[in-house]
């Protein structure tokens, strides 16, 4: 018996309605960015280790546990865009050309995790970076862009959750508070929170072990370690942030998982998603530059899983529907029909046609399948009086109309 084949565990295979719901979310994504003044970069799947550890951070689970090497080589397939798009920037030194950039991509990452709902080996993000700025008013952009993007393609049940780490200092100081906190109760952490308390103590407060959590959320982590500027910094960005109507929760409990995060961290969730909850993420990276050799120049930025929005979204608002479909009474009336078809879609309307030789009872029921707005039916009768019959699939009403009729007739009524 010949093996049967399936998908690699942790990937995902879109249908036909999926895939163009993934096109048009990331065309929707396009035209926002590119409103907000955002240019699109392409960078390759395959970057440098060191690109990671040094960027990300030595003790993270990316890097530790989640990163796809190539054999025999010091190359991975990418886990995330943002250390990636600042090696870009520095390879080509695009400080000493500009003082700002605004940057946006799409495409696939990877890593090894453990697959579940929400979970995949790869993935696919819409990346937004802004380069060169230390204001609030970008850090107040990039959300705004982000929950816009979310908005125009019908994600309506999300959450703000925001927190900020504070600066290089204020996070070594918070840091260090946080040892000192949980050196005493390091027995009531799992194994991977013994050695990062040890390595790396924020990574404990993102473990999404129970008990850790139970341990962590019993911890007072207010803004107790911020400087005040950066205490100023995050009141006027909450200020803004309900100027412009954008609702938040203040998380001081959120730090994310990558170690070049400083200052403003947020995530965006869903409570459609179950425990993997967010749809997207990002903040402000600062010393990510400094940290990959560069100048230091202050950075922001965020990603959305469109796989995770993909799960959010029901099939009716997936589906994308067909303009018109082309049925034929009998075969006689096939090569007409197939005419008729080409002059649809070459009037810019999306249009599909039966290749089955199926009854008109049958093809009235592939049209229904595929969505079809309207239905054109060319029988005996019309072809005899250069007519045919326009069927409207939403209120089931219908209308005899001349041949040369159709087009415009076609136009007004997918205005109305």
């Amino acid at each position: 018996m010949m093996r049967k084949f399936f998908n690699v565990r942790g990937t995902s295979d879109f249908k036909p309605s999926e895939t163009l719901f993934f096109q048009e979310i990331n065309q929707q994504s396009r035209n926002i960015c590119k409103k907000f003044g955002y240019e699109e970069i392409s960078l390759p799947i395959l970057e440098e280790r060191e690109l990671f550890s040094k960027g990300v951070g030595e003790v993270t689970d990316i890097v530790e546990r989640q990163m796809f090497k190539i054999e025999g080589k010091d190359i991975v397939l990418r886990p995330e865009g943002t250390a990636q798009v600042i090696r870009y920037y520095l390879q080509n030194s695009l400080y000493k050309q500009n003082d700002f950039y605004k940057f946006f991509y799409l495409g696939p990452m990877f890593r090894g995790e453990r697959p579940q709902k929400g979970r995949l080996r790869q993935f696919h993000h819409i990346g937004v970076e802004a380069i060169g700025s230390d204001s609030i008013y970008i850090d107040a952009e990039i959300i705004c862009l982000c929950f816009e993007i979310l908005d125009k393609i019908g994600v309506t049940e999300k959450e703000l959750k925001i927190n900020t780490l504070g600066c290089a200092s204020d996070k070594e100081k918070f840091s260090v508070t946080l040892k000192q906190a949980l050196i005493d109760r390091k027995d009531e952490l799992c194994q991977d929170c013994e050695k990062r308390l040890e390595k790396n103590p924020l990574r404990v407060i993102d473990c999404k072990n129970k008990q850790c959590q139970k341990v962590v959320n019993s911890l007072n982590l207010e803004m107790d370690h911020l400087c005040p500027d950066c205490k100023n910094r995050f009141n006027d960005l909450m200020s803004l942030l309900k100027d412009m109507n954008i609702d938040y929760t203040y998380s001081p409990h959120l730090v994310r998982g990558l170690d070049y995060y400083t200052n403003t961290v947020f995530e965006i969730t869903s409570n459609k998603l179950g425990s993997q909850d967010a749809i997207g993420a990002g903040g402000r990276y600062n010393n990510l530059m400094k940290s990959l050799g560069g100048p230091e120049i202050p950075a922001t930025g965020f990603a959305l899983g469109l796989e995770r929005i993909l799960l959010i979204l029901s099939d009716i608002q997936r589906a994308k529907k067909l303009d018109c479909f082309v049925a034929v009474m009998d075969k006689e009336n096939a090569k007409l029909g197939f005419s008729i078809l080409r002059d649809i879609r070459n009037a810019g309307f999306s249009a599909d046609f039966d290749y089955k030789n199926k009854s008109l009872k049958g093809q009235l029921r592939v049209a229904q399948k595929k969505g079809a707005k309207f239905v054109v039916i060319l029988g005996e009768e019309e072809y005899k009086n250069n007519s045919l019959v326009l069927k409207n699939m939403e209120n089931s009403t219908q209308e005899i109309i001349k041949y040369n009729e159709l087009i415009e007739e076609l136009k007004i009524r997918m205005k109305s």
